[in-house]
């Protein structure tokens, strides 16, 4: 597989410092499946990080890729060539977003949801993404997703007993992965260190359920146990519309 030179290491250690503190994430890779909240980085710089990803013994993400015109140009390449199949099930493909990946060998990324749809490129190295069923409060309760739309961590509490009903995806350099919305997984890396593109796009749906698990939380904190928004293809428009009002008059005051 030959990867695009935007994808080599020197390349993404410039483009860590391009983008800034605020879009990059990094911490060591031996993590626990579950972690409370966010770890801490590894004491490295986020460059040193991704230079020495073979030795570092770390997870990195360089997020929103797309603020790079070079790395926005790569994104929408590549989601243009799915539209038609995307939209066709997903509906518009609304604010298309780029997150990279770089893993030292047997790095874990811990269990977590994400709010977007998202198709997961191997580049180089391989993975294996555990994915559960999404909009099962077995596996994501409720709170944890009221929460997270609130403001708060995407980690989510683990529980040992879960493995038995996760599904893997093993991937190497050329293949991919697709993770619905809000798809709670965790992701443990081959033995050699690994490159991930992850190209990903919200729908008015995935909004929409986002505004429904707010309302939700809200009703929640006056003493009422709302029940959990439909998935796709069926929606909570009431309640999306509901927080939406809410939302207006609140930046109104």
């Amino acid at each position: 597989l030959d990867v695009d030179e935007r994808l080599s290491l020197d390349a993404l250690a410039a483009l860590s410092d391009e983008l800034g503190s605020g879009s990059v994430e990094y911490n060591p890779g031996n993590l626990p499946i579950g972690v409370d909240g966010k770890p801490g980085d590894n004491g490295m710089t986020i460059g040193d990080t991704i230079r020495h990803i073979t030795t570092s013994n770390s997870w990195a993400v360089l997020k929103n890729i797309e603020q790079v015109p070079a790395y926005r140009t790569l994104l929408h390449d590549l989601l243009e060539e799915l539209r038609p199949a995307i939209e066709a099930r997903t509906g518009e493909m609304l604010t298309p977003q780029g997150y990279i990946f770089i893993s030292s060998p047997n790095a874990v990324t811990p269990y977590h949801f994400d709010p977007e749809h998202n198709i997961l490129l191997q580049l180089k190295g391989s993975k294996v993404m555990t994915q559960f069923p999404a909009g099962n409060r077995k596996y994501a309760p409720d709170e944890v997703h009221e929460s997270y739309h609130l403001g708060g961590p995407r980690e989510l509490p683990w529980d040992d007993s879960l493995l038995a009903n996760g599904t893997p995806y093993a991937i190497g350099p050329g293949e991919a992965v697709y993770v619905p919305v809000m798809a709670p997984h965790f992701v443990r890396n081959g033995e050699e260190s690994s490159i991930s593109l992850s190209i990903t796009w919200r729908s008015e749906w995935s909004y929409a359920e986002a505004d429904a698990r707010c309302f939700n939380g809200l009703v929640r904190k006056l003493g009422f146990s709302p029940a959990a928004p439909r998935r796709w293809p069926d929606g909570d428009p009431l309640k999306a519309f509901a927080y939406r009002a809410f939302r207006k008059v609140s930046r109104r005051r």
